[in-house]
């Protein structure tokens, strides 16, 4: 049986349209996390060929496996989390990239099903933290003890890839934006798996980049799905900006378009630039139409010059070498370079990427924090947007991303995760911090994003559009030490 001849789960999804269920009264939606998680399991053994329709009935859930060591917490348990385990099959392989099983009865405060340990330190109740799932050390950075922990009080749950990251999510009045249904999370993988940015195959099959796999999974470094849904965001973002340049009293320029279809930049000027093909940056850049009457689509932030020469001559980092030795005889090998995409004002102040507060220039040191002979890696390089620099075999490698770099501190501006800037880098503006539903911390946002939230600040009227877009310098960006609520972007994946 094929993973195309699994029974459809789209009535248990969370959506916009089927949103969880938000009376808590009987706790846990049990029967749905339950078909979610059964799904995840079926979809693993779909991909090695093991699904066996006839063996429905037969399958061990976590009760049957456990037997009478988990019968004898089921006190403990709220009923409807007790009911989730007795429906909920046993994994016979890892549930999904971040996750390696589920937790036995009696593992302990780190391994096992209660986490008391966390309770206690956090001021919870006892055994009001239950771990549901404990996390895979391959894809958590060679981390253990993380995973899903899953409030019996509140009935609401959180992904950690290490225990140390419980202080990004308690107290939960404080971090409210990091706790969700369980249901929430459980639909999120599989929408990973449905946009394809996660894919299920054979254990034994390498992963397409050579990256690691966790069971069944692996992490794509970018996919069609996500190449889509930032063009669509762009489209949004012209859209409403287009609609309030023509709003403005100061909209004299002509509504004409007489090149519907240019696209951003060409093959040509990109291939003067240096961009790899294929990337994601390139494959935006080529399908995203370039607006006839905007100019400027951020606060300060200008569209790449359409000239290729122009185009290239501006790129700090695409000519850089994607070899790079390493002081152990070593090689770092094939790294796929950032690309500025939109520009600051000509005079803006230059980022120093000299320090530690560099997020690109790891990738072209030596394992040792030095830049090798031979590499000159730029000194500072104009604020902007780039596209993420990445090695697609690296665990969680997201090309699809985005790094804003500002030639000023932020102390005040907030992470999606709620957590205030520390100023350890000059890019952190509109990116992640703790990731309630699993992965790095230090995983950048995706452009798409940040064009959907520029788009949402344009239509609020947070930012003002005049005849050439949006109105303001970079300097507006400041605002978000004040107003961080505008400047944050909702947690996602």
């Amino acid at each position: 049986m094929s993973m195309s001849q699994l029974p459809s789960i789209d009535d248990q999804l969370v959506t916009a349209d089927n949103p969880p269920r938000t009376d808590l009264s009987d706790g846990m939606d049990h029967a749905r996390c339950a078909a979610l998680h059964n799904y995840l399991v079926e979809y693993c053994r779909a991909a090695d060929g093991r699904l066996d329709p006839a063996a429905e009935g037969s399958c061990t859930t976590y009760f049957s496996t456990h037997g009478d060591a988990a019968e004898a917490v089921r006190p403990r348990l709220h009923p409807s989390v007790a009911a989730f385990l007795a429906a909920a099959r046993t994994p016979d392989a890892p549930l999904f990239y971040f996750v390696a099983g589920m937790p036995d009865p009696d593992g302990g405060d780190f391994n096992g099903l209660f986490d008391n340990e966390t309770a206690d330190i956090e001021d919870e109740p006892k055994d009001s933290i239950v771990r549901l799932y404990f996390s895979h050390m391959d894809a958590c950075g060679g981390k253990s003890g993380g995973g899903m922990l899953y409030h019996q009080g509140r009935h609401l749950a959180s992904f950690f890839v290490h225990p140390d990251d419980t202080e990004r999510a308690f107290p939960v009045d404080e971090h409210s934006q990091n706790w969700h249904f369980f249901e929430t999370i459980l639909s999120n993988w599989i929408a990973l798996i449905r946009l394809g940015k996660v894919v299920a195959s054979p254990t034994d099959d390498p992963a397409l980049y050579g990256s690691v796999k966790i069971g069944n999974w692996e992490w794509r470094p970018y996919g069609d799905g996500q190449i889509a849904g930032c063009v669509a965001a762009w489209d949004r973002l012209c859209g409403v900006t287009e609609v309030r340049r023509r709003q403005s009293s100061g909209a004299t320029v002509g509504d004409e378009d007489n090149h519907p279809n240019e696209p951003l930049l060409t093959p040509a000027a990109m291939n003067a630039a240096g961009i790899p093909d294929p990337s994601s940056v390139r494959t935006f850049l080529g399908l995203a139409r370039r607006p006839p009457h905007i100019r400027q689509i951020a606060l300060g932030l200008s569209l790449p010059p359409a000239h290729g020469a122009t185009f290239a001559a501006a790129q700090p980092f695409t000519h850089l070498p994607r070899r790079v030795p390493q002081w152990d005889g070593t090689t770092r090998e094939g790294i796929v370079p950032p690309v500025y995409i939109f520009f600051s004002e000509e005079g803006t102040p230059q980022v120093d990427t000299s320090g530690l507060r560099s997020s690109f220039r790891y990738y072209w040191e030596d394992g040792h924090g030095k830049v090798p002979d031979g590499i000159t890696f730029p000194s500072s390089v104009p604020p902007g947007a780039y596209s993420e620099c990445v090695i697609r075999s690296e665990p969680e490698a997201t090309e699809e991303a985005f790094r804003l770099p500002l030639p000023f501190n932020l102390y005040g501006a907030r992470l999606s995760s709620g957590d205030e800037m520390m100023n350890r880098a000059a890019d952190e503006l509109f990116q992640h911090g703790f990731k309630p539903f699993g992965g790095d911390p230090n995983r950048p946002q995706r452009l798409e994003r940040l064009l959907d939230h520029w788009a949402s600040l344009v239509e609020r009227g947070v930012w003002s559009v005049g005849p050439h877009g949006v109105q303001g310098s970079i300097e507006v960006f400041k605002d978000s030490t004040v107003d961080w609520a505008s400047y944050a972007i909702p947690s996602s994946w």
